[in-house]
């Protein structure tokens, strides 16, 4: 397994998972016609497709407030030659953005790595292919107090590490079992030296490509 630390200015940015475009069911296209009815008792009909029904909804939730106050909203924001509807379509769509940017930010390889070097014990990011992304200083530490090298350039060169679970396995298991940890063993090996621990894998907090922290427990 390879192996290799980044430099605070220097991060490796993992390539974007390979994601299929969703299908597009013949219900979720077909306009839906609701009545809103305002605080003041003003009426509305409109009409719009399913998918920003839902959005609508998820923006009412986190907003605190009825769909009615949403809708109340965005008329007051509509120009006289205006469309309630387009423009509820577009406020949807801008929300959703909005909260993807604000999620991706949050998921960045940048504060994943934070997460890693933060971590008092030692710890390490494992990719899908079986590299170690990054790993911070009580990683280093250990490796130099229990496989003892003048290199530390060496010894990350010429580092073997592997899991007693398949990476696959180990990321199909706690996709199946969201917010659980996986224990396993690990093994490290130097040249002729070697050691054995055991490791708690976790699903790392990142939207890029699947990916493990690990945690080592005891070694």
């Amino acid at each position: 397994m390879l192996i290799s630390k980044p430099r605070a200015t220097d991060l490796t940015k993992a390539e974007p998972a390979d994601e299929p475009l969703p299908v597009i069911g013949a219900e979720e296209i077909e306009p839906r016609f609701r009545a809103v009815v305002g605080r003041a008792g003003e009426r509305r009909g409109i009409r719009l497709e399913r998918i920003y029904w839902d959005g609508l909804g998820r923006m009412s939730s986190a907003g605190k407030m009825t769909t009615a106050d949403l809708v109340q909203y965005t008329a007051s924001q509509m120009p006289e030659s205006g469309n309630l509807a387009s423009l509820l379509r577009v406020l949807s769509l801008k929300w959703a953005l909005r909260r993807l940017d604000a999620v991706e930010d949050i998921a960045s390889m940048t504060n994943l790595n934070a997460v890693i070097q933060a971590s008092p014990s030692p710890a390490i990011l494992l990719t899908h292919d079986k590299k170690i992304q990054y790993f911070n200083d009580p990683f280093l530490s250990m490796l130099r107090q229990r496989l003892p090298m003048g290199d530390t350039a060496q010894l990350t060169k010429s580092l073997r590490f592997s899991v007693d679970t398949q990476i696959e396995q180990a990321i199909t298991t706690l996709n199946l079992n969201r917010g659980k940890t996986l224990n396993t063993g690990f093994s490290i090996g130097v040249g002729t030296q070697s050691m054995r621990g055991q490791i708690n894998l976790a699903l790392a907090p990142t939207h890029e490509k699947s990916m493990l922290i690990g945690y080592i427990s005891r070694y």
